[in-house]
Formats: structure tokens, sequence, C-alpha cells
């Protein structure tokens, strides 16, 4: 399993990240919330759907049931974690309380599926509704496409790519219901490359990725992976 690389050197003892306790870990994490974070890595999963898949294998090979009878729009989906309690946590601290001091262990370990993956021309933040971010002062998927970005010196597309209508949150709706909110939220302007990845911080049901990638892939991009940081089980 690919370890999380580490960022710089803490000189000074700091709460970790989950469980307060101070640590000088370089991850903002203490030793025994390292070694479950790592643990929840590596896992096989759908390269359909991304979910933890048993059949998926270590290479990525079979995709699960759901996605064998129905192809989903892009074309392969990575997720780095499975939004458990620890994840949830991690994400909203970051995204509800401003605290950037997790995104550097949250682009690791988002890296850690992507280093296998071929790589596309550009990355593509998922697209925040202008009034959203207005409100929350930036895109958490802009933050992380940014660090993956610069880890593996790809250009970040974003400028042509928005969200057009304010959706509300998706949490409690069921697929079919995000499907026909989301019809008309995104559109792409101008010249879009061949091979792009979209990012995001979490997968639900997947319905937003599609939407973009059938407005990306009219737009003329080939192929669209999805990467997640966490995908809900």
């Amino acid at each position: 399993m690919e370890r999380i690389p580490l960022g710089r050197r803490r000189w000074f003892a700091a709460p970790c990240h989950l469980c307060n306790q101070d640590t000088l870990g370089s991850t903002g994490l203490c030793p025994s919330c390292e070694n479950e974070w790592q643990a929840l890595l590596g896992w096989p999963r759908c390269p359909g759907c991304a979910t933890a898949h048993a059949g998926a294998g270590l290479g990525g090979g079979e995709r699960c049931g759901q996605c064998a009878v129905r192809a989903r729009p892009f074309d392969r989906a990575v997720a780095a974690v499975d939004l458990d309690p620890s994840a949830r946590h991690l994400l909203h601290r970051l995204k509800y309380h401003q605290d950037f001091s997790t995104l550097p262990l949250l682009v690791a370990t988002l890296l850690a599926p992507v280093n296998g993956e071929a790589a596309p021309d550009a990355v593509v933040p998922m697209p925040l509704h202008p009034s959203r971010r207005r409100q929350r002062g930036f895109n958490q998927a802009e933050l992380l496409a940014r660090g993956v970005a610069r880890s593996l010196r790809l250009p970040v597309h974003d400028r042509g790519v928005r969200r057009v209508r304010d959706t509300g949150s998706l949490t409690d709706l069921a697929a079919a219901s995000r499907r026909r909110v989301l019809k008309g939220a995104f559109v792409a302007d101008g010249a879009l490359p061949a091979h792009v990845a979209i990012v995001d911080d979490v997968m639900t049901t997947g319905s937003s990725a599609a939407a973009l990638t059938r407005v990306l892939k009219e737009a003329g991009v080939e192929r669209v992976d999805v990467w997640t940081l966490a995908r809900t089980p």
C-alpha cells in the first residue's frame, strides 16, 4: 500500500486533526490516527463508480453489478477512501469551518489512488454555483484539484466550465431526483482538451459527475475520469 507523502516537518506540537492529541506528525495526524487512516487506503474499487468492490481486485478489474448493467457516462472513477466518520470529519473541517490546515493531508490522500492512473491533459474541479461560492468563500473541489494538479504538474481547466443553476443540497435526494435536478446545471465553453479528470471531494450517487461528464463530452472531450477523495458506501 502506498504511503501518504509527508508534508513539511512540524517544529511545534499541534492537535491531531482527528483526535486532538498533540503531535509532531507531518501529516497532521498522530501515529495512531495515521495508521488507521492509512488502513483506509488501497481497497479494491469498481473502476466504473469507485465503490469498494471485492471483485474489482487490486489491479482494478471487473466492474460492480450495477455498472455492468448500467454504464456511466464517465470512463473511469477512483476514490481514495469511503466516506466514513474520519473522512467526513476532515472534510467538514475544511468545508464548513475553513480549516485549511487539513488540506495537505486531503490532497495527499487523493493522490494515493490517482498516482497509478493514466495522466489526463487537465483536471477540472467540480464547479460550485457562484452564490454557494460567495457564501462559503471558496470551492473545496478547486482547492483539491489545484493541489493534485500542482503535484502531478497538470493544468487546471476551470474558467470555461461553470455551474449555472444552484441545485441546492442533493444529500437527501434519490438518484433519479438528482439526475432531474441536475439537468442543465452545467455549461462548458471554449476549447477543451481531449482527456480530463473531474476532481471532487465526495461522490454519493455519481449524478453530479455524470451530468458534468455529459456536458464535457458534448463540448468535445473524448475521455472523462472522475477523481474523488471520498466515496459514499
